[in-house]
């Protein structure tokens, strides 16, 4: 596939970010489910979010890609007879960890890590255009989940952590930003810092869009995937 092979871009941009850190931060929400709803829609609106901060006048995703985008390969809805189990089991673990906050602090951190890099890729899959079409968007949907896979620790978690530190009242702050788009002393602390330190990593993540230009060329074609 033919793709546009110009230097990832590395720069913080917030509105690229946004949803994917209101999808970590989802997971502080402390009424079990209620924060799997907000991370679900969060995680679903990232692509479009991108697509339109991209080229001149955004870019355009079709449904069929959105729908690739959205399918989760470990997605615990799979299998809608089992669904109705898998919720209450989640519930009863969503639960506990509540009890439990600093192991909800520790799986925040790894979802954060998880949302940035998701982010990264799908803006860099943006702008290669290989979100242009579903048989371009396939295989390098496979790429990425690979290298999200490989990537669950990373120098971003101590970035996460640091974002932790200082948040409260997550309920509310996501209220307040899909209501009337506002930003409290959470929004603006968490995009503050984010920005004072993603320059830091310019170098890792140029290496992370390295790894997937080099990985969706070698995914192997399929018939779904064939164009």
């Amino acid at each position: 596939m033919q793709t546009d092979t110009s230097p990832p871009t590395t720069q913080f941009d917030w509105q690229i970010y946004a949803d994917a850190t209101f999808a970590g931060l989802s997971l502080l929400i402390p009424i079990p489910l209620l924060d799997v709803a907000f991370e679900w829609f969060f995680r679903r609106r990232m692509a479009r979010t991108i697509a339109r901060l991209r080229g001149d006048g955004g870019r355009s995703l079709s449904p069929a890609v959105i729908q690739e985008i959205n399918r989760d390969p470990d997605a615990w809805w799979q299998g809608c007879l089992m669904a109705p189990f898998k919720l209450f089991l989640l519930f009863l673990k969503r639960l506990s960890r509540k009890l439990l906050y600093f192991l909800t602090v520790k799986e925040a951190t790894d979802q954060l890590n998880f949302y940035w890099h998701r982010a990264f890729l799908l803006d860099h899959m943006v702008q290669r255009g290989d979100l242009d079409s579903v048989e371009t968007a396939v295989p390098a949907l496979q790429a990425m989940h690979i290298i999200l896979k490989t990537h669950a620790t990373s120098p971003l978690v101590q970035l996460a952590a640091q974002i932790l530190d200082n948040v409260s009242h997550v309920l509310r702050t996501i209220f307040r930003w899909l209501r009337r788009g506002r930003e409290d002393e959470v929004v603006q602390t968490t995009r503050q810092t984010m920005a004072a330190h993603w320059l830091d990593f310019a170098a890792y993540f140029a290496a992370v869009a390295q790894q997937y230009d080099a990985l969706v060329t070698a995914v192997p074609q399929t018939p779904d995937n064939q164009s």
